[in-house]
């Protein structure tokens, strides 16, 4: 008797339990519209969690139709919002990889750039455009990859012309790290690696602003060598391209200035603007 006993008030806990359960969710039985509404109301009030638990409810109960693939979506914001790049680049490729053809596929692709290019750049860099140049280069490659995506799948989307403008800054950074690390090279008296990094510069990103300084640089480093027609001939390339630059402080830094001496920080911040 005791044994049963106990058993009897084991499952009357348990039922217990469950109905507790389930008055402490008051989304039960509501339509995919009110948990929407919900998600929406949370994300707007930055309360991103609360946010990314209705969209979740959503999904469970409700995994087809617009309201459930405008969630994943929106899970993807909120995460990016919520610094959390991975998981809202997961999502983004969920989208994209189930819904290929959906008329909001321009903006998830476009977003997932956006959060390929800010997780690697932090706040501090986003003030500070001349420290651009230390983020990961591969990661720049892979946020201009998307964005030339999305200029290349979406020519008329309304997100085509910021990805292209996107491309265009990203390659200027890429173009600014490769310079930094030549110049770093040429610091260290080490000039064929500079000079094949210059020659990087003006094979690669030969639109971008680091190519006249590339060119005095590598002047510099034929100059430090001995090679005094090579330097002549990057000379020349360089006033015959870019003669409004040729009195910028830092092209005649490079072509004539003590080049063993790394900037100072605030001579970097106060240099000529990169991007």
């Amino acid at each position: 008797m005791r044994v049963r006993h106990f058993l009897l008030l084991s499952t009357a806990s348990a039922i217990l339990f469950g109905c507790s359960s389930l008055k402490q969710d008051r989304t039960i039985g509501w339509s995919a519209n009110q948990l929407y509404e919900a998600a929406k109301a949370e994300r707007e009030g930055g309360s991103y969690t609360a946010a990314v638990d209705y969209y979740d409810k959503l999904l469970a109960r409700f995994p087809y139709g617009s309201l459930a693939q405008q969630s994943i979506l929106d899970i993807a914001y909120v995460h990016y919002k919520n610094s959390e790049p991975d998981k809202a680049i997961e999502k983004l490729n969920e989208f994209l990889h189930t819904y290929p053809q959906h008329p909001y596929a321009d903006y998830a692709l476009f977003l997932r750039g956006v959060v390929e290019y800010e997780r690697n750049v932090s706040f501090f860099d986003r003030l500070m455009p001349t420290n651009l140049s230390q983020t990961d280069p591969e990661a720049l490659k892979t946020a201009f990859n998307t964005f030339a995506e999305v200029a290349d799948k979406y020519p008329q989307s309304e997100y085509a012309e910021d990805a292209r403008a996107r491309m265009v800054f990203i390659h200027n950074l890429l173009g600014e790290h490769t310079l930094e690390v030549a110049n770093y090279y040429l610091r260290r008296g080490t000039y064929i690696a500079a000079i094949n990094r210059y020659k990087q510069v003006l094979e690669e990103y030969e639109q971008s602003q680091s190519a006249p300084y590339a060119l005095a640089a590598m002047s510099r480093a034929y100059r430090e060598m001995g090679e005094t027609a090579l330097a002549q001939d990057a000379e020349a390339v360089l006033r015959l391209n870019f003669a409004d630059k040729l009195q910028d402080k830092e092209i005649r830094h490079y072509l004539n200035g003590d080049i063993h001496k790394q900037p100072s920080f605030w001579q970097r911040i106060n240099a000529k603007p990169k991007i």
